[in-house]
């Protein structure tokens, strides 16, 4: 038995098990984004892309005999550090974000490293570990960005030295293991990556456990440096690069950032949709998509059709209970609207994070 899986079933067990299904398998449609992120799920969103129903079912009708979540995992080796992943690793896990571009964004730094590694030894004579030409061209453009706009300020010597003293730094939040799961899959100039199957059996774990916790601990760094929370001048760099390669290979797929872009060329809702040729209900969960990571994006929209002052009040005033009471409220207003106060008030104040977990 899959321990993470039953530990899942046994948290979710008092809410719809088909929705939570859907979450798992990584269905990205705005009702099971919104579910997802309702229920505090996003880090488990396309966590079993493969699962199969009868599967799910056979976890969730057994999920009383699984006492609790404790003993759950004393059926594993480890069951201590199976534990933290579910409870303190697994949340960082940003979900929202499409598998083909969370693997870029995990190349991405595989590949940073090993430039800014190399050249602190002053090795010029290596292979790339990341083949990706996608990701080789954004790599090479920013290190030349960096050159360029630092040349009077600091080289990449002085890079490098302060992408090793920011792990140190936002590493110390992850537990031992984790940390060192984490940095066990890159490569140095003189220290060879393990790869997944070695990291299993070296720390007598399964591959997923690894994926999950190496996958999570880029995405909470990657979250500290979007917001720049953890960051000092030496490391600004960090806010620059991440937000290249979240611009470069967004959280979406390509017909949501399509919609975006022409919204942001001044389009309403209705004109997007008819010069695409789309549903206005398909655009408006493009728009829901998009408001999950970064409401902000949509908030004057929001404050226009609502006909507020600012957002505050949004944030602020806990959402009503029903969309006819929203209606109550507001007018006949569109549901997306209804769906966006409740993400905005979630979040709170924080409309720099990609996700609300916790």
């Amino acid at each position: 038995m899959d321990t993470l899986l039953m530990a899942i079933a046994f948290k979710v067990q008092a809410l719809p098990q088909n929705s939570v299904y859907q979450v798992l398998i990584g269905k990205r449609t705005a009702t099971t984004l919104f579910f997802a992120f309702s229920n505090h799920l996003t880090a488990y969103l396309g966590l079993y892309p493969k699962l199969q129903k009868n599967v799910w079912l056979s976890y969730t009708q057994n999920v009383e005999d699984y006492i609790s979540i404790e003993a759950i995992f004393r059926q594993d080796n480890h069951s201590e550090f199976m534990e933290l992943i579910f409870d303190k690793i697994l949340p960082s896990r940003n979900g929202l974000i499409i598998a083909n571009h969370h693997h870029k964004h995990h190349l991405a730094f595989k590949l940073l490293l090993q430039v800014l590694s190399n050249h602190l030894a002053e090795n010029s004579h290596y292979s790339p570990i990341v083949q990706d030409l996608d990701i080789q061209q954004f790599i090479k453009s920013f290190v030349l960005m960096i050159k360029r706009e630092n040349a009077d300020k600091a080289d990449l010597t002085a890079i490098g030295h302060s992408l090793h003293q920011q792990l140190i730094k936002d590493l110390t939040d992850f537990p031992n293991q984790a940390a060192l799961l984490f940095l066990e899959q890159f490569e140095g100039a003189q220290l060879p990556a393990q790869t997944l199957e070695q990291a299993a059996e070296n720390h007598q774990l399964s591959k997923r456990a690894v994926v999950i916790t190496q996958q999570a601990v880029l995405d909470q760094l990657y979250q500290n440096w979007l917001s720049g929370e953890t960051l000092e001048d030496t490391t600004h760099w960090l806010q620059v690069f991440t937000r290249g390669l979240f611009n470069q290979f967004p959280i979406w797929n390509q017909t949501t950032q399509e919609t975006l872009d022409m919204f942001n060329q001044g389009n309403s809702l209705e004109q997007i949709a008819f010069k695409r040729g789309l549903k206005l209900s398909t655009i408006t969960e493009h728009i829901i998509e998009i408001s999950l990571s970064n409401p902000k994006i949509i908030e004057p929209l929001v404050v226009e059709l609502l006909d507020l002052k600012d957002i505050g009040i949004l944030i602020t005033t806990k959402p009503d209970v029903t969309y006819e009471g929203f209606k109550d409220r507001f007018g006949e207003k569109a549901y997306w609207l209804y769906r966006y106060w409740h993400i905005v008030y979630q979040k709170g104040d924080h409309h720099d994070r990609l996700a609300s977990t916790s």
